[in-house]
């Protein structure tokens, strides 16, 4: 199968202010940390949204597009240097040519933070960031040599995705310079906007794609900064002995006769293809359909429960000791068939609360908006 090849280049935000003179370095910061901490307005969220980075001339240059209180800004510069604060995301931004796609599936970490379903909800992700101190006041990376997990479904529904993707892709590169990491893993949320289905997508984005005179997945698309970074996603991911991704995996998987590795493959490679082509291929059938790794929900439903043999025969081929989910809204984070099996979609959608998983240590332990920390209840012997 054809893999995917980008080049591998890391633009750092210090090397860029090291060839700065000192007033330019101050135009810079002046410009962003008045409002940095200033949770977005109703109305910015509304009006405002940008950037969207093009590449052009083999990733020397950068297109940019802003949509500022309904005016359409443009400007192109060099790929090395730091994209300005117009509207939407409110930080300069170190952007680069895309990285290499790595084929790694299996990590180990000292320290593990897991949430998902954020869908446009950019506020609630960054206080419990924050309150936890992954990143710092300045939204940058604070959590070392840790990883973090982004279980999918940044797309849709809120009004500041595309906050939430710029924050995530800086946290990516400054987290690997960190000696840490952060997975940025595909839910049905992305998958859905990249091959043009677009039933759950806000109605600022929909304006947006008009100001901009593009179909809405094309801001998205290989040529463009934050396209390429996703496309270059994984599904799944292993850190330690957890298994991570969107929504889960029925015990049919095993008759794939697949590794997480070849999932990957499979998923990055047919990214954008309508649904009714995956659907002609039975293994991306399976992987996009609702018994595979974007969609199932099987293991919280009453409807054709999985038993726990199933559960402890899926943990041992695997290899792991717990999987983590997202997908399927619960209150809070749970753990689920006494702690094999632990979800993190908490409702972050509605905009009002959220939670994030911790590992460290062996042990689980669940993070809240005010930065308390709380041992994981079960949801059966809670509810």
């Amino acid at each position: 199968m054809k893999k995917l090849k980008w080049m591998l280049l890391v633009v750092g935000l210090s090397g860029f202010i090291a060839g700065c003179t000192q007033s330019d370095t101050a135009d810079v910061n002046s410009h962003w940390r008045a409002n940095l901490n200033t949770p977005a307005t109703a109305e910015m969220k509304a009006a405002d949204d940008g950037p969207y980075a093009f590449y052009r001339d083999n990733y020397t240059l950068l297109d940019l597009y802003w949509v500022c209180a309904d005016q359409v800004i443009e400007r192109r510069q060099p790929v090395s240097e730091l994209i300005p604060v117009e509207c939407g995301y409110r930080k300069p931004i170190s952007a680069g040519p895309p990285a290499e796609v790595l084929p790694q599936v299996r990590f180990s970490a000292n320290k593990v933070a897991a949430l998902s379903d954020i869908h446009g909800q950019f506020e609630i992700l960054l206080g419990l960031l924050q309150a936890n101190h992954l990143i710092t006041d300045t939204w940058d990376w604070n959590f070392g040599d840790g990883h973090l997990v982004i279980a999918g479904d940044v797309f849709d529904r809120g009004p500041q995705q595309t906050e939430a993707l710029w924050l995530l892709y800086q946290l990516d590169k400054q987290a690997q310079a960190a000696g840490g990491r952060v997975h940025m893993l595909l839910g049905n949320h992305e998958t859905m906007v990249l091959y043009d289905d677009l039933r759950y997508l806000n109605d600022k984005y929909h304006h947006v794609a008009e100001r901009l005179e593009k179909r809405f997945p094309e801001l998205y698309g290989t040529d463009t900064v934050l396209g390429a970074w996703l496309h270059s996603r994984p599904v799944i991911v292993k850190v330690n002995n957890i298994l991570f991704m969107h929504g889960g995996l029925h015990p049919d998987y095993e008759e794939l006769g697949l590794s997480i590795a070849e999932i990957n493959e499979h998923y990055r490679a047919s990214l954008g293809v309508p649904r009714r082509v995956l659907m002609e291929t039975p293994v991306l059938d399976f992987i996009y359909g609702s018994m595979g790794p974007l969609w199932y929900r099987g293991y919280f439903r009453d409807r054709d429960p999985i038993t726990s043999e199933q559960i402890d025969h899926l943990l041992k081929s695997l290899s792991v000791g717990h999987i983590v989910v997202g997908h399927t809204s619960f209150p809070g984070v749970f753990q689920h068939w006494d702690g094999r099996v632990i979800n993190v979609d908490s409702d972050i959608k509605r905009g009002q609360s959220g939670e994030i998983l911790f590992w460290e240590d062996g042990e689980f332990t669940l993070g809240t908006l005010d930065g308390t920390r709380m041992v994981i209840p079960d949801w059966i012997e809670s509810h």
